[in-house]
Order: structure tokens, then C-alpha cells, then sequence
């Protein structure tokens, strides 16, 4: 049975490494629904967030395959029910009438959405939240006017205590690899 799970993906900042690590859903004919990368709390580690709908199986399996990539430091899978996640959005309202404005503020309120600019026909919100939460605050927008609208990808992190520093020092097999070494990771 097909599920929606967050691949969480530590590696060293290397270039080239998105394509290998994507490569691994594209042979297997994955669809990725979201992909975020950024630097961790470790300088020279990158984090790699990926969501896919898929079955369980498939995902463990995908999961080990990343871990064999050699610049690879540590993947692992999670469902939904063990993450915090949020995504961040950007809606632009062209407001088709001057009077929405006043209206259009308290939705922004009562939304919990940030305005970044507005002016007499033109407002730009930003808002955090679940994509389900996201799209239903651009339903509202649609009201107001005509709306553009872009989300970034999941960002997570897990409800366990397991971080990266507590990761790195389990994983002694990094060693096996010549002129590797954790050092410039500190």
C-alpha cells in the first residue's frame, strides 16, 4: 500500500551528488513530490529532504541504496506521523477591487500570513503551514483576485531526539573508505 514518506538524506556538500541521489528514485520510476536541500547545523553537511508516495518496502529499499552512495553519511525514512514539517508559501493577489483590502488584512491576520508588500491593487503574502493548510489559504486568496502562487518543498525535522551530531559518531564504517575522514566535518 502506497503511503507518503520524508527520506531524510545527510551527505558532505558535494557537487554532482543531487543527480546520483536522484538517479536512485528515476531507475526505480519514483516520483518525487518534494525536494529540499539545505546546509545542517555542521558545516560541509548537507541535508537532503525528500518526499515520496510509495510503499514501505520500496522506501527501505531506496533508503539503502542512497546509503551505499559513498558521500553519503547517513539516509533514513520516516512517515508522516513521526515528523514536525512545515512548508513555506508565496501568494501574490492582484485584489480586483480597492475595498477588498481592509478584508484581505484580516484574512492575512486571522491566517497567520505575513504581508511582504501591499499597495492599493497588489498584496504579497507569505505563510508557513501544510500543504493542505497552504491550499486552503490560496482558496480564500481566489476571492480577492487573481492569485500566483509558489510553495517551497517539506522541511522537517523528526519528534525523536536523534540529530546529526549524535549521528556522526555512530557510524565507524565511514572509515572503510580511503582518505576519508570526519575531521573537516568539526
Amino acid at each position: 500500500m502506497e503511503k507518503r514518506f520524508t527520506i531524510s538524506v545527510y551527505t558532505e556538500n558535494i557537487v554532482g551528488l543531487l543527480l546520483r541521489i536522484t538517479a536512485v528514485f528515476t531507475r526505480r520510476h519514483i516520483n518525487i513530490e518534494s525536494l529540499t536541500v539545505s546546509e545542517t547545523e555542521r558545516r560541509g553537511i548537507s541535508r537532503f529532504t525528500i518526499v515520496v508516495r510509495q510503499s514501505e518496502d520500496m522506501v527501505n529499499k531506496v533508503t539503502k541504496q542512497i546509503n551505499r552512495i559513498v558521500e553519503v553519511i547517513f539516509a533514513e525514512y520516516h512517515s508522516d506521523a513521526d515528523l514536525i514539517s512545515s512548508q513555506l508559501a508565496l501568494f501574490k493577489v492582484d485584489i480586483a477591487k480597492e475595498e477588498y483590502l481592509p478584508s484581505l488584512e484580516v484574512l492575512a491576520r486571522q491566517a497567520n500570513a505575513r504581508i511582504l508588500i501591499h499597495n492599493n491593487r497588489r498584496m504579497v503574502l507569505e505563510k508557513t503551514g501544510t500543504r493542505d493548510s497552504l491550499e486552503a489559504f490560496l482558496r480564500d486568496l481566489e476571492a480577492y483576485g487573481e492569485v500566483e502562487y509558489v510553495r517551497s518543498g517539506r522541511i522537517a525535522v523528526t519528534s525523536s531526539s536523534s540529530r546529526l551530531s549524535e549521528i556522526i559518531p555512530k557510524l565507524p564504517e565511514l572509515n572503510r573508505y580511503p582518505n576519508y575522514s570526519m575531521d573537516h566535518h568539526n
